[in-house]
């Protein structure tokens, strides 16, 4: 189930993004804000929004900057990240990305259609593959753990968003 979603994150990340149109730059954006991620995959659009909103899509889990391939620098286990370069320097930032998961709520995870995941109603039978988080395990990097045997386990940072499928 992982391997699906990192899948998904490099595709709608599509690499190190040069030039991308984006409303809230990633300079401006800090650990901990969430973002609404939109636009296609080359040229990503972020607008910052309130956590746990119907608009937030992802919280940001680090932000690098430097000459360098700073996408290099996220935790291998971020769900997606984009990079900005200046436009008269060779200077990056990189923002990764987790989904800004909120126990109880619904996502659509829609790694087929490679559309970026969205906050949905759990109800809303017209939104594909709504998955419910139902608890953040700390600690634990392992979806064996979880009640419904599904969820998303982040090895590198130790813990893992249980989730179960909606239909």
């Amino acid at each position: 189930m992982r391997a699906l979603l990192v899948a998904f994150a490099t595709t709608v990340a599509a690499g190190l993004l040069t030039g991308c149109s984006s409303s809230t730059p990633a300079t401006e954006l800090v650990v901990g804000d969430c973002v609404q991620m939109g636009g296609p995959p080359d040229r990503p659009e972020a607008a910052e929004a309130a956590c746990g909103s119907a608009e937030s899509n992802y919280k940001v889990v680090a932000v690098f900057s430097g000459s360098a391939d700073s996408a290099q620098q996220c935790p291998s286990d971020v769900d997606s990240y984009y990079s900005m370069r200046g436009s008269f320097s060779d200077s990056r930032t990189t923002v990764c990305l987790d989904i800004d998961w909120v126990v109880g709520g619904c996502m659509s995870i829609d790694t087929e259609s490679g559309s970026d995941p969205a906050r949905v109603d759990c109800g809303d039978a017209q939104a594909p593959r709504r998955q419910r988080a139902t608890q953040i395990l700390a600690d634990v990097a392992n979806a064996d753990q979880c009640a419904s045997g599904v969820g998303y386990p982040y090895e590198e940072r130790d813990f893992t968003v249980c989730v179960e499928d909606v239909t």
